[in-house]
């Protein structure tokens, strides 16, 4: 049987990914070819080196075509949260007779929502809820019988100005057709299992530069906000704190455990040109815990932008590369917002860790989507 594979382009704050693959056995994914590279990356809706970014993509793409030894022509995109913006809506539609919902009739519905907006593109509109006649509130109201639907969407809007330079970057490399997609939504929908998005989740992805809060409920956001501070902020406090190179505040990083009770006689140590060095523990964790305060604070304001008093607990996921393998962070970041916090990845043996949570939630997405399209096309042409 031949495979349909799916490219996917993740742009991160540090670093550029593709992926093309397809759907495996038992939930898992077939990988066909890979590419990625490190950049200057983006912080407060700009990119740091927007001259280099056609060459990074370039590269990239080039570099995950010639792994699989296919040429990409169809790509989804995946937006980072910082060029979003996700905005919740009610509609309802009524019908003179019981009429029975359809792909089609609920595609019409939800057009209800749509809006336009200065400098913003609308690229996806997915339910929260809906709610049928007798009362039932049903995430996928397909084949139901009603007389009339009321829905709660999530509308998810991208930067106009982001989606025309990648075009054009797209474009000159050959890439034939671009699909956006918002890149909190495809993550949380893929990492976050059905039964804790039958309520509302909330998952925080800290990544290198940037952090993201998203909170989900059924398929879609109902809030969606981004700070630009991130694991890379932590290293540099580490170097320009202990006079150390950044290399060597990467090699700290990782040995940082902030559950240690530390005295002043416990170091860690480092490799410093060849030669041994120690670093005070107490100082160390100090360091990274005064960034970690910074960032609670910013997860803090977004999860004040969630106000919904019928909900009086809201489970927190924590992903990303940023943070989440420094050993203590995620306890740590519990206890200062006063919640428990769990740490999540993809459920794949050898991909299971935080950093590739985004770049498999857009694989996810991808395969989903491509599937669907072929059901839609194959139902059209029977019926025609």
């Amino acid at each position: 049987m031949i495979k349909s594979y799916v490219s996917v382009l993740d742009i991160g704050s540090s670093r550029i990914s593709v992926l093309i693959g397809a759907k495996g056995i038992n939930s898992t994914f077939i990988l066909k070819g890979q590419g990625e590279i490190s950049y200057a990356g983006f912080g407060d809706g700009e990119f740091f080196e927007p001259e280099k970014l056609e060459t990074c993509i370039s590269n990239v793409i080039t570099r995950a075509e010639e792994n699989a030894g296919t040429v990409i022509k169809n790509l989804y995109v995946g937006i980072p949260a910082e060029f979003c913006n996700c905005v919740c809506k009610t509609i309802s539609s009524n019908f003179s007779v019981r009429k029975k919902i359809s792909q089609d009739v609920l595609s019409e519905h939800y057009e209800k929502a749509y809006e336009s907006r200065d400098g913003q593109v609308l690229i996806s509109c997915n339910p929260i809820y809906n709610i049928i006649d007798d009362g039932r509130r049903i995430v996928y109201p397909i084949n139901c019988k009603t007389t009339k639907i009321t829905s709660m969407v999530s509308l998810i809007f991208a930067q106009s100005e982001f989606i025309q330079t990648i075009n054009k970057i797209l474009q000159n490399i050959g890439i034939e057709k671009v699909t956006y997609v918002c890149s909190s939504l495809c993550e949380a929908q893929y990492i976050l299992e059905p039964e804790s998005r039958s309520g509302s989740a909330m998952l925080i992805d800290i990544g290198y530069i940037t952090s993201s809060v998203a909170t989900i409920r059924g398929q879609g956001l109902l809030m969606l906000s981004s700070f630009s501070i991130g694991g890379g902020h932590i290293m540099a406090d580490l170097a320009e704190c202990l006079n150390i190179t950044y290399s060597e505040a990467e090699q700290l990083k990782r040995k940082i455990i902030l559950s240690l009770n530390a005295t002043e006689k416990d170091f860690y140590e480092i490799n410093q040109s060849g030669i041994a060095k120690k670093v005070p523990v107490k100082m160390a964790n100090e360091i990274v815990m005064a960034r970690l305060d910074m960032i609670c604070s910013c997860i803090q304001k977004s999860i004040s932008l969630y106000n919904q008093e019928a909900e009086n607990y809201i489970p927190l996921f924590l992903t990303g590369g940023g943070v989440s393998f420094i050993k203590g962070a995620k306890d740590y970041i519990s206890k200062k917002l006063g919640k428990n916090v769990e740490l999540v990845y993809p459920p794949l043996p050898e991909l299971n860790k935080p950093n590739y949570s985004s770049i498999l939630g857009l694989l996810s997405y991808g395969i989903k989507e491509d599937e669907k399209n072929k059901i839609s096309f194959l139902a059209k042409l029977l019926k025609r």
